[in-house]
């Protein structure tokens, strides 16, 4: 039985023992993407979720079960996943990878849109990775939010609790970010158009 991510926090409040292993399901692929576009590595992308999953296993078995039943787990794991980051490449700078890299993604983007041309699939997989390698060349700050906002769809708000960050520097880097992105596009077709 496919259990939705709503009742989750419900399910893992009655018993974690059981639906932990759900939950590690239906995120695992999720964060290991957004690690992967952190550290631009997959061994240790992998670590870091499986940190990531621990932490929160052991967070979990101490909450009170109200707790548990309130929690966004998206954006929570999340956190978590960034403190994993930070916490296994102190001092590293932040890279975002194509999600092309992960052999994965793209067998998954196929199945979801079988009714499409395969010329299309490939235009669109193209420019989905022109468009990475763009924002792998922002400031950190825009690169982040840029991630967390397009590529992992978090709110604004969601993003800011991640973050630590206030609403405000949130929408003012993904603005600056999104900016920077365009004159990166105007540069690369000027470029294109002199060739």
């Amino acid at each position: 039985m496919k259990l939705s991510e709503q009742m989750l926090p419900t399910l893992l409040a009655q018993d974690l023992r059981q639906y932990f292993q759900p939950m590690v399901e239906c995120y695992q692929q999720r964060l290991f993407i957004f690690a992967l576009r952190l550290t631009g590595n997959a061994q240790e992308a992998e670590d870091i979720v499986q940190e990531a999953f621990v932490h929160a296993y052991l967070s979990l078995k101490k909450y009170p079960a109200w707790r548990v039943q309130t929690l966004k787990l998206q954006p929570w794991l999340y956190k978590i996943t960034i403190h994993s980051f930070d916490h296994h490449v102190r001092g590293a700078r932040l890279q975002v990878v194509s999600s092309g890299l992960f052999e994965d993604s793209s067998v998954i983007e196929m199945e979801e849109r079988t009714e499409e041309q395969p010329e299309i699939i490939f235009e669109t997989q193209e420019q989905q990775a022109e468009l990475e390698a763009l924002v792998a060349q922002l400031p950190e700050r825009y690169r982040l939010v840029i991630t967390c906002y397009y590529f992992e769809q978090l709110s604004y708000r969601e993003i800011a609790e991640l973050l630590d960050l206030s609403l405000a520097a949130v929408k003012v880097n993904l603005h600056r970010g999104v900016k920077q992105l365009r004159m990166f596009l105007q540069a690369q077709t000027l470029v294109r158009d002199k060739a």
